[in-house]
Formats: C-alpha cells, structure tokens, sequence
C-alpha cells in the first residue's frame, strides 16, 4: 500500500471511530478531501494512536495523537479538525481533563469548528474535572448560547459526577415555567439517586400531568403506595387508580385489589378486578378460586348490606358517604352522589376531606370531570386525603 493510501485509510478510519460516518472508497473520500500525504511518520502517528485507542491504552493513545499534531511536513489541513478531536476525545478517555479543555480552548481561538459547540463541550468537561474557574469562564462566554437544553446537558454531567443538589441549581431554569418532559425526567432522576421522594414526586406528577405515560403514573403510584399508615379506603383509592391507568397487569396484583377492595367493602370493585383478570387468563390455583367464591358471595350479599346501611345513614353522615361509594362502586352514580352530598351538607363528618374525594369519584363517574376535578381539589392541602386527591384531580384533568 502506498503512503499517501495508508494515511487517507487512517484518517478515514479515525472518522468512522470518532463520529461514526458512513464509509465511502478511500479514493473516492480522499480525492473529496485531499487528505494525501507522503509523510510516513504522519501515518504511523494516526494509525498508531487508533491501535492504542482500540485496546484501551487511552494515555498512549492521546500521546501518538499529540504527535501526530505536532508534525508539519506534508501534512493536509483537512487532518488538523481530525486529529484535534482525537486529542479531546482520547484525552477524556484518560480523564486527562486538563488537555481536553486545552485542546478545546485551542479550537475555539483558532475558529475550528462551531464554537458554541465546542464552549458547550469544554463546558460539560470542566464540570466533570470540578474546575469551577474553568466553569465559570466557558458558561459566562457561552452567555445567551445556553439553551434548556445544553443546561440540561450539562447538569446531567455534573449529576454523573455525583454533584445531584449543584445539579438541580444548576438546571432550575430549565425546570421553571413549562419545563419539558426532558428536564422533568431529569428532575425525577436525580431525586431519585438523592432519595428525595417530596422532590421526585412533584416531577412525577407534572409528568402525569402533562405526559400521561404508564410508567410516569407506575412510579408516582409507587411513590403513593410506600407511605405509611393508610387506611383501607386510601390504599383502595390508590388500587383504583393503577386499575383506571393500566397499572394492574399480573395475577398477583389482580388478586391483591380484588382482596382489598373486599377488605375495604367494595365486592363489586373486586369482581371487577377478578373479571378483568379471567378476561386475561390470569386467574389460576387455589387462591384464585377461593377468592372468586367469596367475592361472588359477598356480591350477592350486597343487596342486604346497602339496605343495612339505608337505615342507619339518616342518623349518621359518616355511614352515608360509606353508603354513596357502594353506591357508585356498583355502577348507582346518581344514588351515591345523593348519599354523599347529603353527608357533606350534615357537616358532622369525620373525615370531611375523603367525603370530598368520594364526592369526585362520583361526579368522575357521571362524565362531569370539571366537578370532579374541583371536588379533588378541594380537600386540605395539608391533609392526610391530600395527596391521594392531588394523583385523582390529575387524573380526572387527561381522563
């Protein structure tokens, strides 16, 4: 192979390394780039450093390529571009974070490149090595350049170098107004390696809110389902919840809401659950079979227990809003609503904030979604009730 063949073959080589490119004919490549050269030293410099960088040897990598800069002779201009981004490249590799940004400062003065680019890399690395002088110097010369999404970038290298709070500062402005799905996953993701479940939850939710996806409703759900001390009807209102989105997929977890809504005394809730899972031949083994028996027995019961209930809602309110959600769990939105809204007009409630998720359910139900969603939010924001109203009213807000 010629000389000047072996030097277009390392710079293409290089290329395809580096960036990836689709490869065309050396000849073809090298008569478009006049990347020929004579200069024997020159190509072993190229091809040395790429065999070093292929083997992991970064350090000496990054020192065949600085010696390949350093030639002169014959050497086609097209290459320098080539070679400089060998040296950051390799440079970073070896976490010699110092020559990388001197190469990228020599790029930048030297108008090689896009500068905004090269700034914004320069940037992320500076995060990287701690430099905070270096930091502050390329982000006050990147000035108006710094977009949500190159802060976005930026503030996920400073996350990966172990910076979280310095991370989320750093992409408050990203975060502010109407922040995209791209920050607001980032949001959630640091405080997730933080473990700050108030912070990964208000991204979780504005998520859900403005995404709707499974697994943002999966995780805030999840979130929902670890905090302590609740009450059967809140842990049943969360079961409802991952039952309208989708979240309910396995035997288990079929069987688990149908036990708890039977627990909760809601047997139309549970056979709807059980139904659900038959549909998808989900429902196998004993336990399923004793669970469906005592769910279609506590079924037919229910006639005689709203009965029950009838007589002795006059008297108590509480026992009225009880009597309203069997009501709507078995498909009577218009006697639940009366039930509840009775209870709430009383004004002798015990917990007048789940009579007022109760009341949303109800309205949700009836296709009044404004009404519901008002009804959610309505209850305290400092209540227990809150922040299972708060996952509802965004829910009854996509419906």
């Amino acid at each position: 192979m010629c000389k000047a063949t072996r030097a277009l073959s390392a710079a293409l080589l290089l290329s395809a390394a580096v960036f990836g490119m689709n490869l065309v004919s050396p000849a073809a490549y090298g008569a478009a780039a006049g990347l020929t050269t004579h200069n024997k030293a020159l190509v072993d410099a190229i091809q040395g450093a790429q065999a070093d960088a292929k083997a992991g040897r970064w350090a000496e990598a990054l020192a065949k390529a600085k010696e390949a800069d350093a030639i002169r002779e014959d050497k086609p201009a097209a290459l320098n571009p080539v070679i400089h981004d060998m040296i950051v490249n390799y440079a970073i590799s070896a976490k010699d974070y110092s020559t990388a940004m001197d190469q990228l400062e020599k790029n930048i003065r030297a108008g090689e490149g896009n500068k905004t680019q090269n700034l914004q890399k320069a940037l992320a690395i500076s995060i990287t090595a701690k430099n905070k002088t270096k930091t502050d110097e390329f982000a006050k010369e990147l000035g108006g350049n710094l977009d949500n999404t190159t802060r976005l970038f930026i503030a996920n290298q400073m996350a990966s170098s172990g910076q979280f709070r310095e991370a989320l500062e750093y992409a408050r402005p990203a975060l502010e107004g109407n922040p995209s799905e791209e920050a607001l996953k980032f949001q959630q993701a640091v405080c997730f390696k933080m473990n700050d479940a108030n912070c990964r939850r208000s991204a979780l939710e504005q998520l859900a809110a403005n995404y709707s996806k499974l697994e943002y409703w999966h995780d805030l759900l999840q979130l929902a389902r670890n905090e302590k001390g609740l009450s059967d009807d809140q842990m049943m209102d969360i079961y409802r919840l991952r039952f309208a989105v989708g979240d309910i997929k396995t035997t288990d977890e079929y069987t688990d809401m149908a036990q708890e809504a039977l627990v909760a005394g809601y047997p139309s809730e549970a056979k709807s659950a059980l139904d659900k899972a038959a549909a998808a031949k989900l429902l196998n083994g004993d336990r399923s079979e004793r669970l469906t028996k005592k769910v279609n027995e506590d079924v037919a019961q229910n006639g005689a227990v709203q009965a029950d209930l009838q007589k002795k809602a006059a008297a108590d309110p509480n026992v009225s809003v009880k009597l309203g959600l069997i009501y709507w769990s078995s498909g009577k939105n218009k006697e639940g609503e009366e039930a509840i809204r009775s209870a709430i007009a009383n004004g002798k409630l015990a917990d007048p904030d789940a009579a007022k998720v109760a009341l949303g359910h109800v309205l949700l139900a009836e296709g009044k979604k404004q009404d519901a969603v008002n009804a959610f939010n309505s209850v305290a924001k400092n209540g227990k009730e809150a922040q299972i109203a708060k996952l509802w009213a965004i829910y009854a807000r996509r419906g």
